[in-house]
């Protein structure tokens, strides 16, 4: 049950950005790993309700990106101005914040997360093309240095893990195969990246994608980051044709070069090798986790 004090900040935060509306509901949303996400219903001056999202980033986001909250802000401002399906950013509260953190607001999405479509293909065809709008996104004349680079990204990663005493086996056979070719030949153009695009950030309504969400992780840098990532989510979510549809949809609709593709795998699967227990569930032990994971190095080792 919200306490009086955190209905009073809400009821706040709603003045702020529309002093002649009121909140009437507010109501926490479970299962938020990076964020804490609270559904704000509110009365216009008019009579009408309005749903929005308020985001409240966590520690570990904070730790990577203080300036998480605004960054998201600004990238969610350039994705609706291009018209994709994605949330339009309605407040950055960041003076003298609310809460104990810069926070936002955004429009609420319709749809649901659903992990387990009737058509898998077509699934991962729309994932693919929303994902090759994203990056096809025109960002000529953008601001953009305020974004965090996926090459500093890697670089900080390499270094991190140079202690023998801080890398696991598993790692260390990663980082041997990575290491030789970084950095990598900028063979893309960078673009802005979701950063972590997978089917639980999109939502779904009558089996049409209608929102990509979570953009808290954005970056600048090369497509196949996003690629590889959802590849291998897909990979342990529906297995390996599901996931070379999804491969073969994106390079037909966004003719970037490829080359790299295997490893921005091995960098995925080196991302996540000390993860795997925690994306176990009760229908997927760890033991078949792993036994993808390993197929996912070992398919992009074969094409080094």
């Amino acid at each position: 049950m919200a306490t009086v004090d955190e209905s009073s900040r809400f009821e706040k935060l709603v003045h702020r950005f529309n002093p002649h509306a009121r909140l009437k509901r507010h109501l926490s949303l479970p299962g938020g790993y990076s964020a804490d996400v609270t559904v704000l219903e509110i009365e216009l001056s008019d009579g009408t309700m309005r749903k929005l999202i308020h985001r409240l980033h966590g520690e570990v986001d904070l730790q990577q990106n203080p300036n998480v909250a605004a960054d998201e802000f600004r990238v969610l401002q350039l994705t609706h101005a291009a018209g994709l399906a994605t949330p339009n950013p309605v407040y950055l509260d960041s003076n003298d914040p609310l809460f104990s953190t810069p926070s936002l607001v955004v429009e609420y999405m319709e749809g649901v997360t659903d992990l387990k479509p009737d058509d898998p293909t077509d699934y991962v065809m729309q994932m693919a093309g929303e994902l090759a709008k994203v990056h096809q996104m025109d960002l000529a004349g953008r601001d953009l240095d305020f974004l965090l680079k996926l090459e500093d990204d890697c670089t900080e990663a390499f270094c991190r893990k140079s202690d023998p005493a801080l890398v696991s086996a598993d790692e260390r056979t990663l980082l041997d195969l990575l290491n030789p070719r970084w950095p990598l030949s900028l063979n893309n153009t960078p673009v802005v990246l979701h950063g972590d695009y997978w089917p639980g950030n999109t939502l779904w309504r009558d089996g049409r994608l209608t929102a990509v969400i979570d953009w808290e992780d954005t970056r600048l840098g090369d497509p196949l980051y996003d690629v590889s990532n959802a590849r291998f989510e897909i990979l342990m979510l529906y297995g390996p044709d599901i996931m070379d549809a999804f491969t073969r949809y994106y390079e037909s609709v966004n003719r970037v070069d490829f080359g790299c593709l295997p490893w921005w795998d091995l960098y995925t699967a080196l991302r996540v090798v000390n993860k795997l227990g925690f994306l176990a569930t009760a229908e997927r032990d760890e033991s078949l986790i792993r036994a993808d994971h390993l197929w996912f190095v070992e398919q992009a080792r074969g094409r080094m």
